[in-house]
This record gives structure tokens, C-alpha cells and sequence, in this order.
């Protein structure tokens, strides 16, 4: 082959080869570590065996100094990052990182860590977080994505068909848990018509009468992401709605609108048929709770005495004798709905 052509086949699997082994350039990670005063005599050595198995590249004690910064640098590039972090080892025998101290034996916690900041970056490992593990911007995210609004019609949809069509508009990915595909083949309709409210809203709404909640997280090297799971398998969930920030009176003025009324011996459900059209915001149900507590609004006669007052005394009244109660809550978008649990909150 002349050897134009052998330069130019070689120019050609160069462009095609360099973009690839930069981008799957893996980081590198080093300890520096310094000792303070008052550090168990030869302890290094201990520590030098637990690390040398935590996926490091490289460690290094210096010696003792006062004052040392505890960071991380990145001594190679964005594509293909050196990351050289400058720890302590204390007096107490405990390494101490940026943002966390870990006590001698931690050797799994440790790789963890030094797993985080490969495939996150310093951010991943130094970013201050707070609810569901996520930082304040990466919580913006999840509360930006969630803002959309429902667009179609949901009473009497299966609750399958719902999460699915709410999903599908939502800009985060949306994992589900085994707990959730197991519920999700369920034939439950939804009961509440949520075309209107918010996404975040709606499908934390929709997912409770299943079992399920709503989770937002960050899996390690990945982007943050919505995840359907098991109401027991986690402490905290997205919520449904909000508290308002305003009064509720400029919130939702037709619950404090003025009339005369009397109610004699009604159903529950017809008396909140009759009121919802009035009020111009979602009744939302608590059915879960209501099904634990056995309560059937159908079979609940309620009765107002003659008299001048306002929705919101109405609702009260009628509501507290099924054993029920009413708030007001937004959603992402400060859309207001009233929430209907029982009066022993779950």
C-alpha cells in the first residue's frame, strides 16, 4: 500500500479510536495523608494495609504538619481526571476526608467513597445534601421536573395506565422497584379526577392507593432519577401536596364563601358531590386510609343544621362525622386541593 493511503488509514482509526479512550478514561484517585500530633506511633502501617485494597492508585504519608487543608485536586484533566485527595489522620486513629471521617476497620465505607468521587467527581463527594440523599440542586431538578401538569383526564383509568402516561412527559427517568411491577399489573381504577395538578402530585397520588411511593435518587455514576418503590421500604417519599405558603384565604376564596344551608340525614358522598363543583378545586381521598378505618362515604348520613356559614365550616362538619377531615395543600405549581384523610392521621 502506498504510503499516502497507510497515513491516511492510520489518520482515520485515530479519529475513530482517541474520542472513545478519552471518554472511558477512567479516574484515578491518590491519597496524600498527613499524621497529627498525638497519632498512634506506627499506625501508618495499619492504615497502609486497610487502604491499599479500597481501589486507590496511589498513597502517600507525609510528614507530620499542623494546619494541613483537607481537599481534593484534580491533577489531570476534565476527560481524564487525576484526583489527588489530602486527608489527615487524626489523633483519635480516624482518617478524615473531605466532608467525612472515617473510623479504622471502615474499609467498605472507604471504597465507597473513593467509588463516589470516580464516578461523580468532587461534587458527588463535597456537595452538601440534605432529603432523599440530594443536594439543594439536584433537588431543584427533581422539583422542576414534577411541575408539568396533567393533560389528560384520570377518573377511571387504571392506575397503571396513569403512572405510565404521567411518566412518560416527565424529563427524569423513572425506575421501578419490584414492589411496584408487581402492583402496577393491578386493575385498581383511580378514583379522583387530578387532570389539572401537578405531576409530582398526581403520581404520588395515584401510586398510594398500590402501596407505592415515589422516591426520588441518585444512583453512584448515574444522573438522578425518579424511582417507584414499596411504601415500606422507605422512611421518606415524595409528598402529596404541599402546605400553602399564603393564607388560605387568598389561596382558595370560594372555601370561605357565605351562605344559608341546611343538610338533613344526606349521604357523605352526596354532600361532597354537591359542594366540590362549588369549591373549584380536586377533592382529593385518602383511600388507604379510609379503607383501614372502614369508612364508606356512601353509607355516612350527615347532617348541617339550618343557618348562615361558609364551605370550609360545612366541610368540616360534615367530614368529622365520618371520622374525617379536610386541609388545604398545593402542589408543585401551587395548584391548591383539599386532602380528605381520617382524623387519626397515617
Amino acid at each position: 500500500m502506498p504510503r499516502s493511503k497507510k497515513l491516511l488509514c492510520s489518520l482515520v482509526m485515530c479519529s475513530f479510536l482517541l474520542p472513545s479512550a478519552i471518554a472511558w478514561a477512567a479516574p484515578l484517585v491518590s491519597l496524600e495523608l498527613s499524621t497529627e500530633a498525638g497519632f498512634p506511633l506506627g499506625g501508618e502501617r495499619k492504615w497502609l494495609m486497610l487502604l491499599k485494597d479500597c481501589k486507590l492508585a496511589n498513597i502517600r504519608f507525609r510528614s507530620q504538619r499542623a494546619g494541613v487543608k483537607i481537599e481534593i485536586k484534580n491533577r489531570g484533566t476534565e476527560q481524564s481526571p487525576n484526583y489527588v485527595v489530602i486527608g489527615l489522620l487524626t489523633a483519635r486513629n480516624r482518617l478524615r476526608l473531605p466532608g467525612v471521617e472515617f473510623r479504622y476497620g471502615e474499609r467498605a465505607a472507604i471504597t465507597k467513597w473513593v467509588e463516589k468521587l470516580k464516578a461523580d467527581g468532587m461534587e458527588g463527594v463535597t456537595a452538601q445534601t440534605g432529603v432523599f440523599g440530594l443536594t439543594k440542586k439536584q433537588l431543584v431538578q427533581v422539583h422542576e421536573a414534577l411541575t408539568g401538569k396533567v393533560n389528560f383526564s384520570t377518573r377511571g383509568l387504571k392506575n397503571s395506565e396513569a403512572v405510565t402516561r404521567i411518566a412518560r412527559g416527565l424529563k427524569l427517568e423513572v425506575a421501578l422497584g419490584p414492589a411496584a411491577r408487581t402492583a402496577l399489573v393491578s386493575q385498581e381504577k383511580v378514583a379522583d379526577e387530578l387532570q389539572g395538578l401537578s405531576c409530582g402530585t398526581a403520581l404520588a397520588i395515584v401510586l398510594r392507593p398500590l402501596g407505592l411511593v415515589l422516591v426520588p435518587d441518585k444512583p453512584t455514576g448515574k444522573m438522578v432519577r425518579l424511582s417507584i418503590v414499596g411504601s415500606d421500604q422507605v422512611k421518606e417519599s415524595w409528598p402529596i401536596g404541599w402546605p400553602p405558603q399564603k393564607n388560605p384565604g387568598v389561596i382558595l376564596p370560594a372555601l370561605f364563601k357565605n351562605l344559608e344551608v341546611e343538610i338533613e340525614d344526606v349521604a357523605l358522598s352526596k354532600a361532597l358531590t354537591a359542594i366540590a363543583p362549588r369549591i373549584k378545586a380536586p377533592f382529593v381521598f385518602d383511600y388507604n386510609a379510609m379503607a383501614r378505618d372502614r369508612i364508606d362515604l356512601a353509607a355516612v348520613k350527615v347532617n348541617v343544621p339550618a343557618g348562615r356559614t361558609y364551605y370550609k365550616k360545612i366541610l368540616d362538619r360534615v367530614l368529622s362525622q365520618a371520622r374525617l377531615y379536610c386541609e388545604i395543600r398545593v402542589d408543585e405549581m401551587n395548584t391548591p386541593f383539599l386532602w380528605i384523610s381520617t382524623l387519626k392521621k397515617s
